[in-house]
């Protein structure tokens, strides 16, 4: 699985804001983004000499997304300037892609400089996410970072299997709330990059879990090593005392090397095209909550009523388990039921 990072986005009233915000984010992000967009104002030597974590450099217009309301021409000597001061990662739009990767290979030396090629759709999601991967690749782009806007749990599938099919480093995600799951499946996938997160509030993205969300209650750092991975219905929004204490019956029925984690999902949530995008990410098994494991939901995705748990692998073939400590046994010695 992939070593996938966490990147808190950051957007300061000014420097010194912007490296207390990143001081906070040591322990729970590998890298901070500070988006200049959003900040009133800013030193860009003292902020990249004094970030506390490796930073990425993004300063979006409002063409693309952003706030910059400057001219293009001075966005871009700010991106160019991040590059030569060293910042660890500039993200830099398609459009200003092939000026920025030549200036950067040339006149611009960048040996401690990776570039971010993005592309994002804030209308909805981008066609043809394989081409548009491609072509920020032949700009120049060191990583690829694709973005979408989700409208329905369905428009998770196009990012996540963008991702299952990367040999490079990539970033796919699908902004607003039904698009979490790209947010937080990321490190299941070899080649993705990153995933971001917001220090608190609603951060700079729609649908941005804050940084200590997606640690503690979702596991972010545990879920690259989870064998086995469930994802756990469960009503919305989840009850997390049961979903604790249902993480605890799979602990405590697990043998010594094994590392289950169960990733709650809503039921509600659920759709044809989610399901097979949880079916990329190797997780094990589909398991219900109590609460949930008689809806009528179930029979519509094709999973039977009364059952509670549903296999996602190909190699665990259909057994009843009653409860979790008895699924947690049948995933260490397979099999178990698989939908239809």
């Amino acid at each position: 699985m992939s070593p996938a990072r966490l990147a808190i986005a950051i957007a300061a009233a000014d420097t010194a804001a912007a490296l207390a915000m990143a001081q906070a984010a040591v322990g729970l992000a590998d890298l901070v983004e500070y988006r200049l967009d959003g900040m009133g104002d800013f030193h860009l030597p003292a902020l990249i000499a004094g970030s506390p974590l490796p930073a990425i450099i993004t300063c979006r217009s409002r063409a693309q997304g952003g706030a910059f309301s400057g001219a293009e021409g001075e966005r871009r000597r700010i991106l160019a300037e991040a590059i030569a001061l060293g910042a660890a990662f500039v993200d830099v739009e398609a459009e200003a892609l092939p000026t920025l990767a030549f200036s950067a290979t040339t006149a611009l030396p960048r040996p401690h400089t990776r570039l971010i090629g993005s592309q994002h759709d804030f209308a909805g999601m981008m066609g043809d996410w394989a081409s548009a991967g491609l072509r920020l690749r032949a700009l120049g782009a060191d990583i690829v970072k694709l973005v979408g806007m989700a409208r329905t749990a369905d428009d998770v599938l196009p990012p996540l299997a963008w991702l299952h099919g990367l040999t490079t480093p990539g970033i796919g995600l699908a902004m607003g709330a039904a698009g979490g799951p790209t947010r937080l499946l990321a490190p299941r996938f070899a080649a993705a990059f990153l995933s971001f997160a917001a220090l608190d509030g609603p951060g700079t993205a729609p649908g941005q879990f804050t940084a200590a969300a997606m640690i503690a209650d979702y596991g972010y750092t545990r879920l690259a090593a989870a064998d086995p991975l469930l994802l756990l219905l469960t009503p919305d929004p989840p009850p997390w005392p049961q979903v604790a204490a249902y993480r605890a019956a799979l602990d405590a029925a697990a043998p010594p090397a094994a590392r289950p984690w169960a990733l709650p999902l809503p039921l509600s949530t659920l759709t044809p095209d989610l399901l097979l995008a949880l079916q990329l990410t190797g997780a094990a098994a589909l398991a219900c909550l109590p609460e949930v494991e008689r809806d009528p939901a179930l029979r519509q995705l094709g999973l039977a009523p009364a059952a509670p748990a549903y296999a996602l692998r190909p190699d665990l073939a259909a057994l009843p388990c009653a409860d979790p400590p008895d699924l947690a046994r049948r995933l260490f010695t397979p099999p178990i039921s698989r939908p239809s």
